[in-house]
């Protein structure tokens, strides 16, 4: 089997990690709201998208959902939506998130909202449904590639989106006071926001 197939997805994965993307935004503003441990649970919530996208794809099914027009539309809108009510409720709720007292809030399922978003994001029905098959050798055995690709995705974009939701975290420790943190509330729902418009901005063909 050669190996330079599986080099060249490497690159490609590294160079789409490490572009800021809804995926980023998105454990950036976990990372803001709730720390460490809650953006690496967004981190892996994006894997976990990734793993489903994956296996639609090894079951034929990516070809198809990347090649309809209406389901990318509609894959589109619907995250879109769903990510902007995520933002916007966070901003209405900003005040009601930093008590007198000083307390943190609690942030909320990040493993479930990051998995969701990456399932609403139409760029990944196109990676896994129609730019990974192109990576395919035919000719072999085709489980062992979608597992080599799992764990490479997995490898790579992991560590990267540690290091964006790490730097999101240490920003939090700028907001203590309940004033602040009403405030930090407002910046992370309005992160959610941004991604879901760059979602509803992504053009099929870009």
């Amino acid at each position: 089997m050669d190996l330079a197939p599986f080099a060249a997805f490497t690159a490609l994965t590294v160079l789409a990690s490490i572009t800021p993307g809804p995926a980023v935004l998105l454990v950036m503003a976990h990372g803001l709201k709730g720390g460490w441990v809650p953006s690496l649970k967004a981190s892996l919530g994006v894997q976990a998208g990734n793993g489903i996208y994956l296996t639609l794809s090894a079951l034929g099914l990516g070809a198809i959902l990347a090649a309809s027009e209406t389901l990318f539309h509609a894959v589109k809108w619907v995250g879109a939506a769903y990510l902007v009510y995520l933002g916007v409720k966070t901003i209405r709720n900003a005040r009601a998130a930093a008590p007198s007292g000083g307390r943190e809030p609690i942030l909320a399922r990040p493993f479930t909202q990051a998995t969701m978003a990456q399932l609403a994001n139409p760029k990944s029905v196109l990676f896994f449904g129609a730019l990974m098959p192109q990576f395919l050798q035919l000719e072999h055995a085709l489980l062992p590639q979608y597992l080599a690709f799992a764990a490479i995705c997995f490898v790579v974009e992991m560590p990267i989106l540690a290091v964006y939701g790490g730097l999101a975290a240490r920003g939090r420790g700028m907001f203590t006071s309940p004033r602040s943190i009403a405030w930090r509330e407002r910046l992370s729902g309005s992160a959610l926001v941004a991604v879901g418009a760059s979602i509803a901005a992504i053009r099929r063909g870009g």
